[in-house]
């Protein structure tokens, strides 16, 4: 049932939400794609009122037939591996599988009660833990900071019988944390951008898999080390967060390298990041990313929609290095 009048502990609301759905789950030994998920899911805090869960279903759209998955306080540890004491949960998720081949979107319907995360953490966290073809919205009815927003999706699979692996949401609720720490010390800095940051991390990932994937996947700390420090030159962030923030990238990196993905998972790691640069900006406009060096095959493999926007990356590349 849902629980009314919960106290509020600013900055460290859990959230029901969200996000960030494993593309790859097992169960048994048969492995469960997200594309094969073809009801849609509500999940929702046990701190609404009535009153605000009917509002959060109308913010998000929920349809009819939507499975719904409630989040309980008292299981938020468990489910993100924290020992933070929460006192509420407000935060909601309406997930969607997509049928368009485009990756995974995210839309903060309420931005103004989304306090710390952005959509592009959202989507980049989603993406480390597996995510492809997903469309996510979030919404709250009361501010909260989104820093467990991994909690109603990994409960939703979890309520299907599809267990998700412990290393993918560790890495995934760190990485969430870590990159909206980041972007908040930084924040108003010339030359930097939350989406920027975010771009430059989809790269380091990309580079890693690729440098696994040339090399019987292993890769050494020295070379995940070297390409966070050439991925942040290259965008121009060297000299804009700290050197304590590149420490905490490579560390997070690390741990990211330990994971393993299938080749669509590897797709929608570097379908993210052109994204967020074909999307342009004038802190883009100096990136000299390497995106077009990295997974030939995959690119030959889009058509439609995607590969017209592989082709347009590939055009602003080549306007910058000529």
């Amino acid at each position: 049932m849902i629980k009314r009048n919960l106290k509020y502990k600013a900055g460290y609301i859990a959230a029901v939400i969200m996000v960030m759905v494993l593309s790859t789950v097992f169960i048994g030994d048969r492995k469960v794609l997200a594309s094969d998920i073809e009801q849609p899911a509500f999940a929702f805090g046990e701190s609404l009122t009535e009153e605000e869960y009917e509002r959060t279903k109308e913010l998000l759209g929920v349809r009819n037939d939507s499975r719904e998955i409630e989040v309980m306080i008292n299981e938020l540890n468990d489910i993100l591996h924290n020992d933070y004491s929460y006192h509420q949960v407000y935060s909601s998720v309406y997930l969607e599988p997509s049928d368009t081949a485009e990756g995974v979107s995210v839309e903060i319907v309420t931005p103004e009660t989304i306090t710390k995360i952005t959509p592009a953490q959202y989507q980049n966290a989603a993406i480390t833990a597996g995510a492809v073809n997903l469309d996510i919205r979030i919404a709250s009815v009361k501010a909260v900071d989104g820093s467990g927003a991994l909690a109603g999706v990994y409960k939703a699979f979890s309520d299907a019988d599809a267990a998700l692996p412990e290393e993918n949401i560790v890495v995934a609720q760190e990485e969430l944390e870590e990159t909206s720490d980041i972007s908040e010390e930084n924040e108003g800095k010339e030359g930097y951008s939350d989406e920027l940051l975010n771009a430059a991390i989809a790269e380091i990932k990309a580079q890693i898999q690729k440098e696994k994937d040339d090399n019987n996947g292993e890769i050494t700390l020295v070379t995940i080390t070297n390409i966070v420090n050439t991925v942040i030159n290259n965008y121009n962030l060297d000299g804009v967060i700290t050197e304590e923030n590149k420490q905490r990238l490579i560390s997070l990196m690390e741990k990211f390298s330990k994971l393993e993905f299938t080749d669509e998972q590897k797709t929608a790691i570097k379908d993210f990041g052109e994204n967020l640069i074909e999307g342009g900006g004038k802190l883009m406009d100096d990136v000299k990313s390497t995106w077009e060096g990295l997974d030939e095959d995959v690119k030959t493999g889009i058509t439609g929609f995607f590969r017209n926007i592989m082709d347009a990356i590939a055009d602003f590349f080549k306007s910058l290095f000529n």
